[in-house]
């Protein structure tokens, strides 16, 4: 099982190893920015469109949505809760708890869900960490979750950050897949086969960008990581579990989306936390200890579910 996840954590390494080695003197914050603007500005949609179009979902998939709403919610709620308490006691300052509240709200379902599902599952199962992300996950991070941002920070948000769900193709690309999709437009094979291989170069430099965020800074933090790994995947997997059986999802459907629950913290937090002054250290140390432990234990969790 942890065979099929071994060139996911060799990329991951190869990220990390990248960072510290910086081959060409090229900065790693440069080379982050430019993959990160071509994943997804073209190769995420290509991957949609490689797996929505001319396959038809089965309509349980459209409550994968729903569910990950759900999951988000408590999440944010009890990381509010948590770290509120912890905040007003003088624990934590407000730039640590807001970016102690963003890690635990919103998982990375592209950057580490995506593959690991479609390293277990195989290329279909990869429609459930889409869906999830484009239709929960993407609108509430950039709305709700730029806010709250923005009130630890002590900065004023305006609509513009708020609304910037709409500049993102991934999001206008699932819309039109599933628009086609439903409509029963038929795409030609050799179009449909162009975006899968192109959008099979987006996992492998989503994983890279992830593994050149990793640092042991702020890992001495326990006090406040601790409830981070605590409440990110075990209370956002209880969720979604409950979640997903109220609204009848079972076998493959469920396990994926159990697995996109547990998700790490989302790696897109570190340029939100530096744009409103908060701790990125913390976060950053928050998203290496989760995506290590989940890729360690995603094969377990999945045993877990299946039984």
């Amino acid at each position: 099982m942890y065979q099929s996840l071994l060139p996911m954590i060799l990329i991951l390494a190869s990220g990390l190893a990248w960072r510290h080695l910086q081959p060409g003197g090229i900065p790693i914050q440069q080379i982050r920015q430019v993959l990160n603007t071509l994943v997804i500005n073209l190769l995420v949609p290509a991957l949609i469109f490689g797996v929505f179009l001319n396959t038809h979902p089965e309509p349980a998939l459209y409550r994968v949505p729903l569910v990950a709403l759900a999951t988000i919610a408590v999440c944010l709620g009890a990381g509010l809760l948590v770290f509120g308490a912890m905040l007003r006691v003088g624990y934590l300052t407000r730039a640590e708890a807001g970016a102690a509240v963003l890690a635990v709200g919103f998982g990375n379902g592209l950057g580490a869900a995506l593959p690991v599902i479609e390293g277990l599952y195989g290329a279909q199962a990869t429609r459930v960490p889409l869906m999830y992300e484009m239709f929960a996950t993407v609108p509430v991070h950039w709305s709700l979750g730029v806010a709250l941002a923005a009130w630890f920070g002590g900065a004023a948000v305006g609509w513009r950050s708020v609304l910037v769900v709409l500049r993102m193709p991934p999001f206008w690309a699932t819309l039109i897949a599933l628009a086609m999709n439903g409509s029963g437009v038929v795409v030609p094979d050799s179009l449909v086969h162009a975006f899968s291989v192109l959008g099979q170069a987006a996992v492998p430099l989503l994983l890279f960008v992830v593994g050149s965020t990793f640092t042991l800074r702020g890992l001495s933090r326990l006090s406040v990581l601790l409830p981070v790994v605590v409440l990110r995947p075990i209370l956002g997997v209880a969720v979604c579990l409950f979640a997903a059986r109220a609204l009848e999802l079972d076998g493959t459907l469920l396990t994926a989306t159990a697995l996109v629950a547990a998700a790490p913290s989302v790696a897109v937090g570190i340029a939100v936390c530096e744009r409103f002054k908060l701790d990125s250290a913390l976060f950053t140390a928050a998203l290496t200890v989760t995506t290590v432990l989940y890729v360690l234990l995603a094969p377990v969790l999945m045993t877990l579910v299946e039984g």
